[in-house]
């Protein structure tokens, strides 16, 4: 529960006053503090290149299931930690290291050191991975509009500070909020398997000019062949 409903949206100046990744991270985690006192989880936060990655990954909200949402969890917090079909994904798409998916595979629970591997990994390939909504839930839902208008700023300081080459959204929901526009992404989808290339599309994120592109998300409700099939064109862009 949201304890404050006069609180929605952190404030314009909360977030200009953020000139790093860092000081961002500490408005996120307070206003979590603020908006959901009794919450159990910890606050997920995005990781992996933090200074201009080629790829800024952008997925909807954090859950349980990532083991980083532990309070008691001493490591980094990133999207996806202890998971495996997300990871698969990028596997077979040609994005992720055989080794680190022979692990992930074979072990249960990661471990403090094999979560550094990946997040060095990430790092390496210049990629990096947020999500829109930075609140962690109990379940899969996903999240409610009232959600969405309180972190969307927070999510694009975020991309405003990294800089990203290129933006790939995960599901409608990060793309039209990013781009306030609307696509039918088996469209989308078909077009670009026709092409054999990607198009992106830009957005303006506060000061910085962004190229956007829209994919399936890669688990649960969406359709991870073909973000496969998304992800693999990705080596076609310049």
């Amino acid at each position: 529960m949201v304890a404050n409903k006069n609180i929605l949206l952190p404030s314009a100046i909360m977030l200009n006053q953020a000139k790093t990744l860092e000081e961002l991270e500490k408005q996120v985690i307070s206003l979590n503090k603020e908006m959901f006192p009794n919450h159990n989880l910890a606050t997920i936060l995005g990781n992996g290149r933090r200074e201009k990655p080629r790829f800024a990954f952008v997925f909807i909200n954090p859950t349980h299931k990532n083991i980083s949402s532990r309070k008691e969890w001493q490591g980094p917090r990133f999207p996806f930690i202890g998971t495996r079909q997300v990871w698969r994904v990028f596997y077979n798409a040609g994005l992720f290291d055989k080794a680190l998916i022979d692990g992930i595979n074979k072990n249960a629970e990661w471990s403090l050191g094999f979560t550094s591997k990946v997040l060095e990994f990430l790092d390496s390939k210049s990629f990096y991975f947020t999500n829109l909504v930075k609140f962690t839930g109990n379940n899969a839902e996903l999240p409610d509009s009232a959600k969405i208008q309180m972190f969307l700023p927070l999510l694009k300081r975020e991309l405003e500070l990294l800089q990203p080459k290129f933006i790939v959204t995960f599901g409608l929901l990060p793309f039209e909020s990013l781009t306030e526009r609307k696509i039918k992404l088996q469209e989308y989808y078909t077009n670009a398997l026709k092409r054999n290339e990607l198009e992106f599309f830009e957005a303006k994120i506060n000061s910085f000019k962004a190229k956007i592109i829209p994919c399936y998300f890669p688990v649960g409700r969406g359709n991870p062949k073909r973000a496969i099939e998304m992800l693999k064109m990705l080596q076609t862009l310049e």
